[in-house]
């Protein structure tokens, strides 16, 4: 059995006994568990790399909250070594720079990717169809066996994957970009993924 396949098979184990453990829990807690738990027992970042960049991700999350907390609830941060990828749906220009800065602020050796959508309007039933939509991309990412082994955060907005990480080829980028976009809902793809040195 590859360390990829007993990564997953580790994982799988792991969160059927969450699930039993949680029987009460509601459905989407669930999901939610069984994903973070496979998603970071497939993570190619050391452990130390990995408190560091939630380390970053907290402070930054701190930071909006502390500082613009009705801007807050519409970013989403994710980490991934060093390199810090912004998404969500603001409400104006403003708000879209005054996040940035924050971030850059909180986090000042990080790069920051700017993917922060300017629109209003988006609504609880584009969140909860973007939610979904990006349960389910993770899924894919995971359960592709090309993939398993590989470290990638994503997030859905508005029908856009945005995935950050890293890979051994560009092959398996081109292999992340394909499975997001076979994922219903999703209509087109950025990516962040850095090669593997």
């Amino acid at each position: 059995m590859t360390s990829s396949r007993l990564s997953i098979a580790c994982s799988t184990v792991v969160a059927s006994l969450a699930a039993v453990w949680c029987a009460g829990c509601p459905q989407m807690a669930i999901v939610t568990g069984a994903t973070a738990v496979a998603g970071a027992a497939a993570d190619d970042r050391s452990l130390e790399q990995q408190a560091a960049d939630l380390e970053s991700k907290t402070g930054i999350e701190k930071a909006l909250l502390s500082e613009a907390p009705a801007l807050a609830p519409r970013v989403n941060v994710d980490v991934y070594l060093g390199r810090v990828m912004l998404t969500g749906v603001v409400a104006d220009w403003d708000a879209r720079r005054q996040a940035v800065e924050i971030a850059r602020q909180a986090a000042p050796g990080d790069e920051i990717f700017d993917e922060l959508e300017v629109a209003t309007g988006s609504g609880i039933a584009d969140s909860a169809a973007d939610f979904a939509t990006n349960k389910e991309l993770g899924l894919n990412l995971l359960a592709d066996e090309g993939l398993a082994s590989q470290s990638f955060q994503h997030r859905v907005v508005n029908g856009t994957a945005f995935i950050m990480g890293q890979a051994k080829d560009e092959s398996q980028i081109e292999t992340a970009r394909q499975v997001a976009l076979q994922t219903p809902g999703v209509v087109r793809v950025v990516t962040h993924i850095l090669l593997q040195p």
